[in-house]
């Protein structure tokens, strides 16, 4: 039996207003960095990628490109979960995703998270699409960048992590 669970309580997407003043060419530094960027993800994080940009195209959308600042934000994320042993947008040591993508130094104008656990990754990304604010974090045209962190655990066979962030103006 395959289960996926998915959290209802979800972090989509975020406006970064009021952190202090983001210059434009803070935005293009971040596109610089991304294009240079030779991320090598794992087996699992690529098929996720590929299931969702799969479906990012379905719908007339650009793909996402993995970014290595948003990856290593996934994988602190992801196991901060398994260590603490909890499943939330917020973590009692990190705070939000929109926290932990500021504390790491990763500039955006619109951000968003999608979190699962489970053992199949074509279930859990069918999930996402099944759920409303998941799909929607899906498909944010906005969304450029992307990053994914799948790592086992004991407690919930495989943690999900995918962050999402758009740079547009």
């Amino acid at each position: 039996m395959i289960f996926v669970l998915i959290n209802i309580i979800l972090f989509m997407m975020y406006e970064s207003i009021s952190f202090g003043v983001t210059r434009r060419s803070d935005f293009d530094y971040v596109r610089k960095l991304a294009e240079k960027d030779k991320l090598e993800l794992s087996d699992d994080e690529q098929e996720v990628l590929d299931l969702v940009n799969k479906y990012r195209k379905e719908n007339g959308l650009d793909e996402l490109s993995a970014f290595s600042k948003l990856q290593d934000v996934a994988k602190l994320k992801a196991m901060d979960l398994v260590e603490n042993e909890y499943f939330s947008h917020i973590s009692e040591r990190l705070g939000t995703p929109f926290e932990m993508l500021e504390n790491n130094g990763v500039v955006y104008t619109i951000a968003g998270e999608n979190l699962a656990r489970g053992s199949s990754i074509e279930k859990v990304v069918e999930a996402w699409i099944n759920s409303p604010l998941h799909r929607d974090n899906i498909l944010e045209k906005k969304f450029e960048y992307t990053g994914i962190c799948v790592v086992e655990s004991d407690t919930y066979g495989k943690v999900f992590v995918q962050l999402f962030m758009g740079v547009n103006e």
